[in-house]
C-alpha cells in the first residue's frame, strides 16, 4: 500500500519525521513524499535540503509560492499547487494521503484526493487557535478527512462534537513530544559553535507569526510590541526564528531582521534552524517567546517557561508553564525579567507534566492506518448524530 504523506513546511516536517520512517520501514508500505511550500524558497531557507540529508532521495518537488504573502499570491498559489497535486496522482495514485496542521495550502492536496477517492489521514485536528484563521481552516479539514490523530482527549472530544464517527478518532499524542525523545540533540558547546552565542550567557529564544484574526492590532504593531519589549533588557541574548509563508510575515521578517542588524552582537535570525538544532537550542534557552505552537507544546515537555503573546494559540490545552500575555510591552518586559532572575519561580511553574502523551506517535498512526485502510465504512462519511428535518428554520 502506498502512502503519500505532505510536508510543506520545515516545522511540518521536523513533526512527522519519525511518522514517515516508520511508513519506509515497514515492509507492506510504499512512502510517496510530497514536498512543496516554503521548503523550495530560498528566502526560508530551501528546507528541502533537511530531507535529503534525512537520506530521503525520492519525492516530488511541488512549486507554488509566488515570492509574496498578498491574499492573492497566497490564494492562487493553493490553485497552482493542485493542478501540479493532480498530475501526480493521475500517473501514481497513492492509496492514501496523510496531512499535519492547519494551513492554508493543504487544500492542494486535499481536493486531488477527493477528486481521485483517496482517503484522507488528518494529524492535528480538534485544536483550536482563535488568534489565526487556522480554526476555520482546521475544522473544514476536519470534515473532509476520514481519520483523525490527534494528541489529547480534548481534541479527540472536538472531533467527535464535529459529528465525526468515534472509530475514525486515535489519541495519538504530540509528534513534538516525539523528536524530544528520539533525536540526539546537540552540545552546549556544539551550539555555541554553530549558532556564533555563548549559550552560558542569558538568552531567549524568539519566534513570531501573524495573529490573522486579529482585528483591533495590525501585523507591525504585533511585532514591533514584541521587539521594544526585548530591546528593553540588557545583556540579554536572542536567537529569532522565521515565521511561516502567511499574510504578513513579510512584515515580521523585515521588522526583526532590521532589529538584529541594529543588535548583531546579541542577537541572530535564522529561516531554518532544522529539527535537531531548533529542539536543542530550545533546551538550552531561559525561555520562548513569541507566538509559536513549540511554546505550548515541546518547551512544556523541556520544562521551559512559555510567554505567549496574543490571541494566536488561543485555546489551546496547556501547561502551566505557558504564560499568556497581551501585546504590552511593560507586561512583556516584566514577565521576562522575572523569568531571567526568579529561579524558583521558573522551577514552580515548570514543575508538571505535559498534556500531549509520551511520545510514542508514528507507530500509533501508522497502526491506525494499517488497520482502517481496507474498512469497507472508511469512504462513506457520515454525521454522527441524527438530524431532523423539519427542526430548523430558515431566515431569508
Amino acid at each position: 500500500m502506498k502512502i503519500a504523506v505532505v510536508t510543506t513546511s520545515r516545522s511540518e516536517y521536523s513533526l512527522d519525521r519519525w511518522t514517515i520512517k516508520e511508513i519506509q520501514s515497514d515492509q507492506n508500505l510504499e512512502l510517496q513524499l510530497l514536498v512543496g511550500g516554503s521548503h523550495l524558497s530560498p528566502p526560508f531557507g530551501e528546507t528541502y535540503k533537511e530531507i535529503e540529508e534525512d537520506g530521503i532521495k525520492d519525492f516530488y518537488k511541488i512549486e507554488f509560492t509566488f515570492g509574496s504573502d498578498s491574499s492573492q499570491a497566497l490564494s492562487k498559489s493553493v490553485g497552482v499547487a493542485a493542478i501540479s497535486v493532480a498530475q501526480i496522482f493521475e500517473k501514481d495514485r497513492p492509496d492514501f494521503l496523510l496531512i499535519n496542521g492547519d494551513r492554508y495550502e493543504l487544500y492542494s492536496f486535499i481536493i486531488p484526493a477527493m477528486m481521485f477517492r483517496i482517503p484522507i489521514g488528518h494529524i492535528g485536528g480538534g485544536e483550536v487557535t482563535e488568534g489565526a484563521i487556522d480554526d476555520q481552516i482546521r475544522h473544514s479539514i476536519t470534515k473532509l478527512s476520514h481519520l483523525h490523530f490527534v494528541s489529547c482527549k480534548e481534541y479527540a472530544r472536538n472531533i467527535s462534537l464535529l459529528g465525526e464517527e468515534d472509530w475514525r478518532i486515535h489519541i495519538v499524542g504530540a509528534e513534538g513530544l516525539e523528536n524530544i525523545i528520539r533525536l540526539n540533540f546537540y552540545t552546549q558547546e556544539e551550539l555555541s559553535e554553530k549558532i556564533g552565542l555563548n549559550l552560558k550567557k542569558p538568552t531567549i529564544l524568539a519566534t513570531y507569526h501573524p495573529a490573522t484574526a486579529e482585528k483591533h492590532i495590525s501585523v507591525k504593531q504585533q511585532i514591533s510590541s514584541l521587539l521594544e519589549a526585548l530591546e528593553k533588557i540588557e545583556n540579554l541574548q536572542i536567537i529569532f526564528t522565521a515565521p511561516g509563508v502567511e499574510v504578513g510575515s513579510e512584515i515580521i521578517m523585515k521588522k526583526v531582521k532590521q532589529f538584529v542588524s541594529q543588535n548583531s552582537g546579541k542577537t541572530r535570525f535564522f529561516e531554518s534552524l532544522g529539527g535537531k538544532l531548533y529542539l536543542s537550542i530550545l533546551k538550552n534557552v531561559r525561555c520562548i517567546v513569541g507566538n509559536s505552537s513549540s511554546g505550548i507544546i515541546e518547551a512544556p515537555a523541556l520544562k521551559l517557561p512559555t510567554i505567549n503573546i496574543g490571541s494566536r494559540q488561543k485555546g489551546r490545552v496547556r501547561a502551566k508553564s505557558v504564560i499568556d500575555i497581551s501585546y504590552d510591552v511593560d507586561k512583556i518586559t516584566n514577565t521576562l525579567e522575572r523569568i531571567l532572575s526568579d529561579k524558583e519561580y521558573v522551577e514552580k511553574i515548570t514543575s508538571g507534566h505535559s498534556p500531549f502523551g509520551d511520545g510514542k506517535v508514528s507507530k500509533r498512526i501508522v497502526r491506525a492506518i494499517k488497520n482502517n485502510i481496507k474498512n469497507p465504512y472508511l469512504m462513506k462519511k457520515k454525521l454522527d448524530f441524527d438530524v431532523k428535518k423539519d427542526e430548523w428554520i430558515r431566515y431569508f
